[in-house]
């Protein structure tokens, strides 16, 4: 029996995000061997590890006019092949500018891929499957997150980080040619909507900042557990890469749970009529505390195994909220202007990924620690929670979003 084509679909988009995340996770597994060889602070090596989020972030919304305009499956394939292509060149950098050049290509590169894949599942999918499609077809970073930081971390002892990060870029290369094969063009809206709504009618969109806004702060919790995730390991005491690797890896696997959760029960809420904030609200509230509790964890020099919890139960939390938070988005405008909504909403997103890395970084050199960064990851997380605790109380969400 066939599979309907909106579940080929999300097995595609679920293989294409495998490979990117494989790529991008990559990166942080051999990040001890690249500041070894490199000479690099955890100042420096927190710049490096966030600068694929610098081209991404701009390469987003761009991204999403371009889906509008020529076709998402076109745009996303190019982006695919080309950020394959710049991974495998990753290796061949032998300075920390020729490496950092890289990562931002592969940003760019990357960058065309989140905007459209989530424009392409809202056309094929079924109105009623929306939310949980939303959060199946995204499980390939969890996944991804996994197969980068274990298996970084594993052939990192084994073989050069150079030829880590080309083997990892035939992922995305593979699963392009599959999407040509399987996945159809979703249908293009006219060239005079698109001129006429596409721009003004996202930009100025208060839903669609609320809840990008409060989605950079989950991005911050996220990148600054993943980026850093085998240096905290490390700091309690975890001297092999592979290990710290394998337990920094447990994030996938929480990522594939969250997703699955937050999906399913944004979906009971959606058919019982209730509002999907009513789902991301404790989410959020779960998220801080989670994050606070590793702190106290690193902070006490606990065994890898309760950090390894406190990291679980805070990455479960805090991918729980994509799959209702993007069927909210997804329903927020028009047809026409799904690909460039999501592109800005994820250009905004990023920022946190960004700056709390980074941030991070920074406070182990001035404290010696990662806990003070995880404890500011906390009250960041506790800010998105508030913002849309106030948004969802002021009657200003759009009735369709609900």
């Amino acid at each position: 029996m066939l599979l309907p084509v909106y579940r080929v679909v999300w097995a595609l988009m679920v293989f294409a995000w495998v490979g990117n995340y494989g790529v991008r996770m990559a990166l942080s597994a051999v990040l001890p061997a690249i500041m070894q060889e490199l000479d690099l602070s955890y100042s420096g090596a927190g710049v490096l590890a966030t600068a694929f989020f610098y081209s991404y972030a701009v390469m987003n919304f761009p991204a999403g006019l371009l889906g509008d305009r020529f076709g998402s499956r076109r745009v996303l394939v190019i982006g695919l092949v080309a950020g394959g292509l710049f991974a495998m060149a990753t290796g061949l950098a032998t300075s920390f500018g020729a490496l950092l050049a890289a990562r931002l290509m592969t940003g760019v590169s990357q960058g065309c891929l989140f905007s459209n894949d989530r424009a392409i599942i809202v056309a094929v999918t079924p109105p009623g499957k929306i939310t949980l499609g939303q959060a199946v077809s995204f499980t390939g970073p969890g996944l991804g997150i996994g197969l980068g930081l274990f298996l970084g971390g594993a052939l990192a002892e084994v073989m050069s980080w150079r030829w880590v990060l080309a083997l990892l870029g035939v992922l995305p290369i593979v699963a392009a040619l599959l999407i040509v094969r399987f996945v159809p063009h979703p249908p293009s809206p006219s060239a005079r909507a698109m001129r006429r709504g596409r721009v003004r009618s996202v930009v100025t969109d208060r839903t669609v900042w609320v809840l990008s806004l409060a989605g950079a702060t989950v991005m911050w919790v996220q990148f600054v557990v993943i980026l850093w995730g085998p240096l905290l390991f490390m700091e309690i005491g975890v001297t092999e890469l592979a290990r710290a690797g394998l337990f920094s890896s447990l994030t996938g696997v929480a990522a594939v749970i969250g997703l699955l959760l937050g999906g399913a029960a944004g979906h009971a809420a959606q058919r019982r009529g209730r509002a999907q904030y009513a789902v991301l609200l404790p989410a959020f509230a779960a998220m801080a505390v989670t994050v606070a509790g590793t702190a106290l964890a690193l902070q006490w020099r606990a065994l890898p195994a309760v950090l390894a919890a406190g990291v679980f139960l805070t990455t479960i939390f805090a991918w729980s909220v994509w799959g209702p938070m993007w069927a909210l988005l997804g329903q927020a405008l028009k047809d026409g202007d799904v690909s460039s909504a999501f592109g800005l909403s994820n250009t905004i997103t990023v920022v946190g990924a960004i700056v709390g890395p980074a941030l991070a970084g920074w406070a182990r050199d001035v404290t010696g620690s990662f806990a003070f960064g995880l404890y500011l990851s906390a009250a960041v997380a506790l800010a998105g929670g508030l913002t849309l605790v106030a948004f969802s109380r002021s009657g200003r969400a759009r009735p369709s979003a609900a």
